[in-house]
């Protein structure tokens, strides 16, 4: 055998070893991330999750102190179909689920089904974080759990006349062993009861401020401010062409 032959196939033996071990060992990025033996496909920013120690685009593991020990929290999407789209996504803290919701359809419904959790407080023995399910507006809820996974807050409606979290501004503050909650009954600053603000009477209640204190294990919530419609139109300036 000629040596320029040789060589050619030393060569060729070397790049396929090359490759094989590559492969082997090649982590793979978001783009190319497998669940299940299925290729993912969600969209960036489909589980948004505050301050991750460890993530990528369908897996977040957050660690948080309370009490001098570290607890661990895992956020994921799992169950996935044979489209690369989840049909599940599951929230827990060491090893204790406390949120879970499935029939996901984000490859048609796609930011409505995104699924964000912000605002993370450790509060003496419980842990305080916000969920927005989706990006509509006014999806967002409250939620305080203790280490084992425990609900001890889950506060979406105010009241029961459709005050809800204003997740599209600033809404909510901490201080000590207190949350401040900004709440509205207005769609997107326009829409009250199902048509505009500005036909709403007089005196009626549309936004407010609530404190939420936890003492002895336990959360107490009081109305601290309310903002009439008549002062939320004047400090939006909303302009209305006739208003009685």
């Amino acid at each position: 055998m000629k040596k320029g032959k040789i060589i050619g196939i030393v060569v060729l033996a070397l790049l396929l070893i090359g490759l094989i071990l590559f492969a082997s060992t090649y982590k793979l990025e978001d783009s190319h991330l497998r669940s299940e033996g299925i290729r993912v496909r969600v969209p960036e920013g489909s589980l948004v999750v505050q301050d991750c120690d460890e993530e990528n685009a369908i897996y977040c593991k957050k660690t948080l102190e309370v009490n001098g020990e570290e607890q661990i929290l895992e956020f994921e999407f799992v169950d996935f179909k044979e489209n690369g789209y989840p049909d599940e996504v599951r929230a827990s803290i060491n090893g204790h689920e406390f949120y879970t919701e499935n029939g996901l359809n984000i490859e048609e419904n796609g930011s409505i089904d995104y699924k964000i959790f912000l605002n993370f407080q450790v509060i003496d023995d419980v842990i305080v974080f916000t969920f927005t399910d989706g990006t509509n507006g006014r999806s967002t809820t409250l939620y305080a759990i203790d280490t084992e996974g425990n609900i001890l807050l889950e506060e979406k409606e105010i009241d029961d006349d459709d005050m809800l979290i204003k997740d599209y501004t600033e809404f909510i503050t901490y201080e000590d062993n207190k949350i401040t909650i900004y709440a509205t009954r207005v769609v997107e600053d326009v829409n009250y009861h199902g048509e505009s603000v500005c036909n709403a009477p007089h005196g009626d209640i549309v936004e407010g401020y609530y404190t939420y204190t936890y003492q002895d294990g336990e959360f107490e919530k009081e109305l601290v401010e309310e903002i009439d419609v008549d002062e939320f139109i004047e400090n939006r300036g909303i302009i209305c062409a006739a208003r009685e």
